[in-house]
C-alpha cells in the first residue's frame, strides 16, 4: 500500500496565503440591558472564527461617558500592543440614544479620535425604534422613549409577544426573522434624510454581516 502523503509545503503555503487576518472589534453600549443583550446574542448567532467581538457596558451614564470609557479602553488596548504585541482594536463603535441633549458634543469627541477609528452609532430617540423597524417603516417623529415603547408594544401584541421588558434577554432572538426588513426600514430613512426619528444600528449589523462573509 503506497504510503499517504502530507499536504506538501507549496500547499500549506499557499493555505497561509488566503487566510483572512483576525480582527478585534471593540462596541460600546449604555447598559448592562438591551442593547448589551442584543449584540452579545449576535455575536455569538454569528460565530465570526476569524472575528473576535468585545461588548462593553458603559455601565450607564451620558453619552460623553460612553465615549470617554472607549477611549480609556482604547488606550489601553494601544498601551497593551505595544507593551505586549496585543493585537488592536480594528474598530470601535459608541451606541448611544438622541434624547439627550450631549449627544452631539458626545459624536465630535469620538471624531477627536479618529486615531481609534471610533464611529458613533446613534439611535432618535432610542435604541428600541430599531426594534420598532423590525416590524414597520415610520418616520413620523417621537418625543421620548415611551412613545416608541407605545407604538413597539402594539407590533409585539399584534403577533403575540408580551409586552417589552427592558430587563429581559432575547429579543435579537425574537426579532432575526426580520432582521433584513429592520435594516431596509433603517437605509430608507437613512436615504429621505431624517433626524427624528433615525437610527445607525444597522451599520454595525452590516458590518459583522460583512465578517461572516469573510470568515466563510
Amino acid at each position: 500500500m503506497p504510503k499517504q502523503r502530507g499536504k506538501s509545503e507549496q500547499e500549506l503555503k499557499r493555505k497561509k496565503k488566503f487566510r483572512r487576518p483576525s480582527k478585534l472589534i471593540l462596541i460600546v453600549v449604555e447598559g448592562q440591558e438591551t442593547e448589551y443583550n442584543y449584540f452579545s446574542d449576535l455575536k455569538q448567532d454569528l460565530k465570526l472564527p476569524t472575528t473576535t467581538i468585545k461588548v462593553v457596558s458603559g455601565s450607564g451614564g451620558s453619552c460623553i461617558d460612553i465615549v470617554k470609557n472607549a477611549i480609556k479602553l482604547c488606550e489601553a488596548n494601544q498601551r497593551d500592543n505595544q507593551k505586549k504585541g496585543k493585537p488592536r482594536y480594528d474598530e470601535v463603535f459608541c451606541l448611544f440614544d438622541g434624547d439627550r441633549p450631549e449627544y452631539k458634543q458626545a459624536i465630535m469627541d469620538a471624531h477627536r479620535y479618529s486615531v481609534y477609528k471610533i464611529k458613533p452609532i446613534l439611535s432618535i430617540p432610542c435604541f428600541e425604534f430599531w426594534f420598532l423597524l423590525h416590524y414597520r417603516y415610520t418616520s413620523s417623529p417621537f418625543e421620548n422613549y415611551k412613545q416608541v415603547i407605545a407604538q413597539l408594544n402594539k407590533e409585539f401584541n399584534k403577533v403575540g409577544i408580551e409586552d417589552y421588558d427592558k430587563s429581559k434577554s432575547g429579543y435579537y432572538g425574537l426579532l432575526k426573522p426580520q432582521l433584513d426588513q429592520a435594516i431596509a426600514n433603517a437605509k430608507k430613512l437613512e436615504g429621505a434624510a431624517c433626524t427624528n426619528p433615525l437610527t445607525q444600528v444597522h451599520d454595525i449589523v452590516i458590518y459583522l454581516q460583512v465578517q461572516k462573509g469573510f470568515s466563510g
